[in-house]
């Protein structure tokens, strides 16, 4: 692939992700054609996807690839701009939950792809390191500035991660669930098990 695209070619490769993850989202991940996708995309043929992907794994790549990164980007600049440690976990926790709430087609058709499809030569679809790491740094500086009691941070960083990854099923199972709520109940029930 090439290391820089034009202009056109970036918008058309966002145009192609965007329709794949409603396609996912919508039909299942089996039913993603490329025929399904350059209809939703509104191309003029399969072909245009094969312009820009060598193949569905790399499209399927470039999907997980961008939704993680877009994801990433909003967990690492609400840490960044917290304050305190303590003001730190709140913010990853806050952002996580919301940024799901904001972006439900994207998040649904991640867990298909998790469940359903594998990158090539790797054992999972894609690694969840990039949203765990800014967690991670949160509570590495706020066990340095004393703010936490002692503890294992990959542990308490995998904990935290997966109670905030637990929001769609919660909301699943309430509809009417408010995503600022339930972050409040995880940062109350972390910020008080991890203070010093």
């Amino acid at each position: 692939m090439q290391t820089k695209l034009s202009i056109t070619s970036q918008a058309r490769r966002a145009q192609i992700i965007e329709a794949t993850v409603r396609v996912i989202e919508r039909e299942g991940l089996s039913k993603a054609s490329f025929g399904r996708i350059a209809g939703e995309a509104e191309l003029s043929s399969p072909g245009m996807i094969s312009y820009h992907f060598a193949d569905k794994d790399e499209l399927l790549a470039a999907v997980c690839d961008t939704i993680l990164d877009d994801c990433a980007t909003a967990l690492a600049r609400a840490v960044s701009a917290a304050e305190s440690p303590v003001a730190a976990l709140s913010s990853y926790l806050f952002a996580f939950v919301r940024w799901q709430d904001d972006h439900r087609t994207a998040v649904a058709a991640l867990w298909q792809l998790a469940a359903g499809w594998r990158r090539p030569a790797t054992t999972c679809a894609f690694d969840e390191s990039p949203l765990i790491d800014p967690l991670r740094r949160a509570l590495r500086e706020g066990r340095g500035a004393g703010a936490w009691r002692p503890l294992h941070e990959e542990w308490v960083a995998q904990a935290v991660f997966c109670a905030g990854k637990g929001y769609p099923q919660a909301r699943y199972d309430d509809p009417d669930l408010d995503a600022d709520a339930f972050a409040r109940t995880l940062v109350d029930l972390f910020t008080d098990g991890l203070r010093s």
